[in-house]
């Protein structure tokens, strides 16, 4: 089975991942990450010169092989709900998914491109009703990406959202998990989800990231963005380095982020009374910040740990490195693993 590139363009930076699979063995053929270049992702017209450029810097830098890509859509930019609709046949929930979007998708339908998957059936939820993942991008959205696949002279074959990718990048680490929450921290975003015996059944995106964290520490210990970057990196959520300084500065984006966990909690109670969140798995470039898993963990009440989208994945001994940016790397693999 031929490879597949997963890359994942982030607000902050371009990661490239290469997983060929083949008789059933999973084999990392390439990986690499460079810079976001400045605004690329800040608007739908933005930077697609720039960011093609360095999607083929990062090609040629890491030796991929495949032309062909998967490509991950921003959280803060895709609308996606679970939703729940009576058994429906094929058709008639072709229908009936026109009738919910526009009850659901802030944006006229005929500019978005619409999907849909059916998690559950009647039978398996036992309500009555069928759960179904309604995904809807705006057509311009997806455009922007193809034009800068294409013109990274590459062929793109599928693109979906950050959270699909990255919950089956991590899928492997957790087979032991009935239910887990995945907790993306991202440079601007934080995206949620809650797996469910395998299944995605919530999502939820946020806008409070890391650049939200390195803000606050600045404006609030009068650093320069470099030096409140450099602490945050450093220092993280540890309450012994400037008398607790840095985390009271940080407390209240983190409160933030905490507050939208317990409702995806709450939520996930009301309606499977009878079982638990056994784990919140931690992804994103902000995962790594010191104290963090445990700040999490001590606030929510749950076992935290980070992601590791290595497991069942061959290594060669150069890609030893990337053993400690697995939080990072995880929607490029997850893409990687689409077939």
């Amino acid at each position: 089975m031929q490879s597949l590139l997963g890359i994942d363009i982030g607000s902050h930076s371009i990661k490239l991942i290469e997983i060929n699979e083949e008789k059933g063995v999973r084999t990392l053929v390439a990986a690499g990450s460079m810079p976001t270049p400045q605004k690329s992702t800040t608007s739908i017209d933005s930077g697609i010169d720039a960011t093609s450029y360095i999607i083929k810097q990062l090609v040629r830098e890491t030796g991929a092989k495949s032309d062909q890509v998967n490509i991950a859509l921003p959280e803060a930019q895709v609308f996606t709900r679970v939703i729940e609709v009576p058994q429906l046949s094929s058709k008639e929930l072709n229908s009936a998914i026109q009738w919910e979007a526009e009850q659901y998708i802030p944006l006229p339908l005929d500019q978005v491109n619409l999907d849909f998957t059916v998690l559950q059936d009647a039978k398996t939820t036992g309500t009555g009703k069928m759960q179904v993942l309604l995904v809807a991008a705006p057509k311009a959205l997806i455009e922007r990406y193809m034009t800068i696949i294409e013109l990274s002279d590459l062929t793109p074959i599928a693109a979906e959202t950050e959270i699909i990718a990255s919950a089956r990048a991590i899928g492997t680490s957790v087979v032991n998990l009935k239910n887990y929450m995945i907790v993306s921290i991202g440079a601007q975003t934080t995206d949620m989800s809650i797996i469910h015996n395998g299944i995605l059944i919530f999502t939820r995106s946020i806008s409070a990231g890391g650049e939200a964290l390195t803000r606050a520490l600045s404006q609030s210990l009068d650093f320069n963005a470099s030096q409140a970057e450099e602490y945050k990196k450093t220092y993280g959520l540890n309450k012994d380095v400037l008398e607790g300084k840095l985390v009271i500065s940080m407390e209240p984006i983190m409160a933030t982020i905490i507050n939208e966990m317990k409702r995806a909690i709450a939520f996930f109670g009301e309606r499977h009374t009878n079982e638990r969140i056994e784990a919140v798995i931690v992804n994103g470039g902000s995962s790594k910040l010191p104290g963090i898993v445990s700040y999490i963990a001590q606030a929510v009440n749950i076992e935290t740990q980070t992601a590791n989208p290595w497991v069942g994945i061959t290594k060669e001994a150069r890609f030893a490195v990337l053993d400690s940016e697995g939080p990072m790397f995880a929607v490029a693999v997850g893409l990687s693993l689409r077939r």
